[in-house]
């Protein structure tokens, strides 16, 4: 018989399956990267949907599967609140996110990055974090990610345009949502 087990994630993406489901891409410690599915989440009466939200930290219940995974309870517990009533925030997060999802190996295990990836939506979610302190946090979440990956040394530094150039010649293509952030900029 295999035994359910518990990790605690950070919901990197999620995407409509079938008529009720969710494919929910989630970060651990445990596991790092994973998707699973998340049964009947789309329905009106689902407990799990409000615990699996983008960029929740999350402890999830998940029953091994043939293909996927599956989320059996989900329990939130920091869901960003702060960070989740200023857009611009809502689009540095996005960045980290899609930058976590798309660097990282599926199924390898990298709790540093983790941790910084919880660091990040913690500061991000402070109520004295200033725009610039933001916008700080996420260009040392992008430098950070490199180096921890083995993309740029660890004793070189960069910034800004010279990091989001590093960031698209190792991802081979922009980040998806980096014109997102440009949009909401234009509107703040």
């Amino acid at each position: 018989m295999i035994k359910s087990y518990k990790i605690e994630s950070i919901i990197l993406a999620r995407r409509n399956f079938g008529e009720a489901d969710k494919f929910v891409t989630v970060f651990s410690k445990q596991t790092g990267k994973k998707t699973v599915i998340a049964k009947g989440v789309r329905r009106i009466k689902s407990r799990r949907a409000p615990h699996i939200e983008l960029f929740s930290h999350t402890v999830l219940i998940l029953h091994p599967g043939k293909t996927f995974d599956l989320i059996t309870e989900a329990v939130c517990l920091e869901n960003f609140s702060l960070a989740r009533q200023k857009i611009e925030r809502i689009g540095f997060i996005y960045i980290a996110l899609e930058l976590t999802q798309r660097l990282t190996a599926e199924l390898v295990p990298t709790p540093v990055i983790f941790d910084q990836l919880l660091r990040f939506l913690n500061t991000l979610n402070h109520p004295a974090t200033r725009r610039p302190d933001a916008l700080r946090e996420l260009n040392l979440y992008k430098e950070f990610m490199l180096s921890e990956l083995g993309f740029l040394h660890p004793a070189r530094s960069v910034s800004g345009t010279q990091l989001d150039m590093a960031i698209e010649e190792v991802l081979e293509s922009t980040l998806k949502s980096t014109p997102f952030l440009t949009r909401i900029q234009s509107l703040v």
